[in-house]
């Protein structure tokens, strides 16, 4: 009777034992899973940033195909920022570099940063060539 009375002593010691160490376990996964939501609803934000200058990149684009005669002010966008503050740095960095570099405000709130600005979609896809090889490989045109 003594062995039985301590063995079951035993096993109640090691289930709570176990419950501690559930419950541990529980609060970790918890604590994980709201990192991951966390970091998902950042993502997303990021997502549809990223979204938004696309859109904005076909809609320039579309706009410019619809005409028949593709002339206008095609300009060679090497840098996009929300922040003006960093547009304004990196056209100094341009600048620097020998580019004439100018800021385009775009209907989306970016802050388009263009090193080139021609009257002919010809033109203009020659020099986002170069600024492709020689400024930014994700450079753009943007039709004003």
């Amino acid at each position: 009777m003594k062995k039985l009375s301590f063995l079951l002593l035993l096993a109640l010691i090691t289930a709570g034992f176990a419950g501690c160490k559930y419950k541990k376990q529980a609060e970790y996964i918890k604590q994980l899973e709201n990192a991951v939501k966390e970091d998902s609803l950042k993502r997303v934000a990021e997502l549809e940033a990223l979204k938004a200058e696309m859109q904005a990149k076909i809609d320039s684009l579309q706009a410019a195909c619809q005409s028949g005669n593709p002339k206008g002010n095609f300009c060679v966008i090497t840098g996009s920022f929300r922040i003006q503050q960093n547009a304004d740095n990196y056209v100094q960095e341009m600048n620097k570099l020998g580019y004439k570099a100018q800021i385009i405000d775009a209907p989306n709130g970016f802050h388009l940063v263009s090193t080139y600005c021609a009257n002919s979609l010809r033109e203009a896809l020659s020099e986002l060539n170069n600024a492709r090889s020689n400024v930014h490989p994700d450079s753009w045109i943007y039709v004003k």
